[in-house]
């Protein structure tokens, strides 16, 4: 970072060689004697602070620090002197008033200049941002025009390198198990400031990464690479980040965990129920089973134990989020997540269509609270049984790279209705009288807890595709 600049102007000798003296040891200082002196250096060249006596035989302090604020950009100012006259007063009081420093100053004139180029630089970041923000408005004109993932690519890189805060940006395709460099080189992983992984397309083989500092700075990489996956037909669930229940956003944080409260025990009702139909069914085995089958006695005893554990867990780690939110993560692996979600909703996709079970790897884990997730699985799979047609299929894969883990459940029904696309991870966003309209957004309030996201995009021959992603467990080892 660049040593600020400072302009000292003092008729007095004296106090010009104190300041000189003090501040030269962090700052560039230059010093004049006069406000006419003054004048000529402002407008020949650009200071970060300058410091003028109020009294002087020409021009005074107030004049001085006027032609600066007209000639100088964003220059901090501060009026030196041991009183007040009536003039002094009024400007201080003025809308974009100088600093005031008492004589003597003592350490305080440090303190003014350190904290007045901490609220410039604050002020400037603010104004980048905003700026930022504003030139977002045309993003979206500039993705349609693209006709190809390079030049979506080219597109996305080349608006997110003028981002202030943005230090690197780049895109990656990934192919056959490794990483290849598409767009704008590579963008370390390690350094200064946030890093950034983010899909791009509906298989997340493109991806963007970007590295930068400031949270605005990263909320519109965010941005953009939502708004291209908008472009390629994704939409993904973006969720404001969990608060303290004290902070801002205190009560639309306690209304979605209410929201989650009361549905997750509307479905721990309904899997109790489950389960004891399981029980029953299982009894009257054991009964038609008597007569000497032991080995079927003993599956239908199991598939009856496993349904009581699988309600069981459900309602002790829902009862831990009920009393306080409490949210406890371990590592499970992927199929068994998919086998136990089936267990839950496989026989209600099944009464409505056909249930296929894709590609499932045995030796991937991931982080999760497995009640929380499992309610996410299980929605996808209703909602996907609900939207398929009579003879539907209703299929789930699992897909896995080096760093992350991807859910898809894919039906064929109709697809989201245009009329709620863009908002149906929000609370109530729901075309059918059934339901509440509270799935998706309950799903993807989970998920935002667990770390992970989820996403939809129209399959092109079938109806809807969600994805919902995890961590993969040692992708950061």
């Amino acid at each position: 970072m660049r040593t600020a600049r400072i302009l000292i102007v003092d008729d007095d000798d004296h106090v010009r060689e104190a300041l000189v003296d003090e501040l030269s040891t962090m700052y560039r200082v230059e010093a004049v004697g006069s406000g006419g002196e003054a004048f000529d250096a402002l407008a020949s060249h650009q200071y970060d602070v300058i410091i003028s006596d109020l009294k002087m035989p020409d021009h005074d302090g107030i004049e001085v620090l006027e032609f600066a604020r007209q000639h100088q950009r964003d220059a901090v100012r501060v009026l030196l002197t041991g009183y007040l006259d009536e003039r002094a007063h009024d400007a201080l009081l003025s809308p974009d008033a100088p600093y005031k420093v008492g004589k003597p100053w003592h350490d305080e004139i440090e303190v003014v200049i350190r904290r007045g180029l901490e609220q410039r630089d604050l002020a400037r970041r603010l104004s980048a941002s905003v700026e930022d923000a504003l030139n977002m408005s045309t993003f979206d004109d500039e993705l349609a025009a693209t006709h190809s993932p390079i030049e979506l690519s080219e597109a996305v890189v080349r608006r997110a390198l003028t981002i202030e805060g943005v230090t690197a940006c780049a895109t990656m395709v990934r192919a056959s198990g490794s990483e290849h460099p598409f767009t704008g080189g590579c963008v370390p992983r390690e350094g200064a400031g946030w890093f950034l992984d983010l899909p791009l397309d509906g298989e997340g083989d493109l991806r963007l990464r970007a590295r930068g500092l400031g949270d605005s700075a990263r909320q519109l990489v965010c941005y953009m690479a939502h708004r291209a996956q908008r472009r390629c037909g994704i939409l993904e669930a973006r969720v404001a980040p969990v608060q303290s229940m004290l902070g801002p956003g205190a009560r639309v944080n306690h209304l979605m965990r209410q929201a989650t409260l009361g549905a997750l025990t509307s479905s721990l009702l309904h899997d109790l129920a489950s389960t004891m139909q399981t029980l029953s069914v299982a009894l009257a085995d054991v009964t038609q089973l008597a007569d000497g089958r032991l080995p079927g006695l003993a599956d239908a005893i199991s598939d009856a134990n496993a349904a009581g554990e699988e309600a069981v867990s459900l309602f002790v780690q829902m009862r831990k989020f009920i009393r306080a939110g409490e949210v406890t993560l371990r590592g499970v692996r992927a199929d068994q997540l998919v086998q136990r979600a089936m267990r839950l909703a496989g026989g209600y996709v099944r009464e409505r269509a056909t249930l296929k079970v894709g590609p499932m790897p045995t030796d991937v884990e991931v982080d999760v609270a497995e009640p929380l997730f499992l309610q996410v699985l299980a929605n996808l799979l209703r909602n996907a049984a609900n939207a398929s047609p009579r003879g539907g299929v209703v299929d789930i894969e699992i897909r896995a790279d080096a760093r992350e883990v991807t859910f898809v459940v894919t039906d064929d029904g109709p697809g989201v209705a245009d009329e709620i696309a863009d908002f149906m991870f929000e609370p109530f966003a729901s075309t059918t009288r059934e339901g509440t309209g509270l799935g998706l957004a309950i799903s993807a309030y989970v998920m935002q807890m667990l770390e992970g996201r989820i996403s939809y995009r129209r399959s092109p021959k079938r109806g809807a595709c969600f994805t919902v992603v995890l961590p993969r467990v040692g992708a950061g080892d």
